[in-house]
């Protein structure tokens, strides 16, 4: 376990290309829906930290995002040609992800995607963020709307890391937490948000009158 966890210490200890090669793969094959809960969300959080701390320079956490970046954009891009293509089995999940079980008519949700827009990135972004990654690509290669996409993935990503790095750097300019101690608080407060974020869904699931 000491081994493993100064293995992930040491991808946000600097930047170089394994550790580029590691954060692309992750994001590409996570932006297809193969995402591993924890990995990134940790990462940023120990980044931040090693950014508070001296270790890392705003320049090799540049590159990391970068990689990052490229990682979303590439499998924003293979979802995006693939549904381009037009094939029966992906016409048919557009309309698994378009239909009314995929976004019941609550009051909640109903909200959310009414203000969205599917030619503003900014909104693409807030579609991202909300968990609509799916359905708004297949909508946006339906409409042929390749550069709204990709401004989309790049606005959301800045937003999204940003607030774990930042945290992350609070903790490490104002914190004596040695590196393994912040990578498990980092996974402990992770938990604690899936927990909180699954008891939410559960109420509002049981408090939506039955039809």
């Amino acid at each position: 376990m000491e081994h493993f966890l100064s293995q992930v210490l040491q991808l946000t200890a600097n930047f170089n290309p394994r550790t580029a090669a590691f954060l692309f793969l992750l994001c590409a094959i996570g932006e297809i829906g193969m995402g591993i809960p924890y990995v990134l969300e940790s990462i940023w959080l120990l980044a931040g930290y090693q950014l508070g701390n001296g270790v890392l320079s705003p320049l090799q956490l540049l590159g990391l995002w970068l990689a990052v970046l490229a990682g979303r954009q590439t499998g924003s891009l293979a979802l995006y040609s693939i549904a381009r293509l037009g094939s029966s089995p992906l016409a048919r999940l557009y309309n698994k992800f378009t239909s009314s079980r995929f976004w019941p008519k609550t009051k909640v949700n109903t909200k959310a995607f009414s203000r969205i827009n599917f030619t503003s990135p900014f909104s693409i972004a807030y579609g991202r963020l909300i968990g609509l990654r799916f359905p708004l690509i297949f909508m946006l290669a339906y409409k042929k709307k390749l550069a709204a996409a990709m401004l989309g993935v790049l606005l959301s990503s800045v937003v999204w890391d940003a607030v774990y790095i930042t945290l992350g750097a609070t903790v490490g300019r104002t914190t004596t937490l040695k590196p393994i101690q912040m990578l498990l608080v980092s996974i402990a407060g992770l938990t604690l948000i899936y927990l909180v974020v699954f008891i939410v869904r559960r109420l509002l699931k049981r408090s939506k009158p039955e039809s």
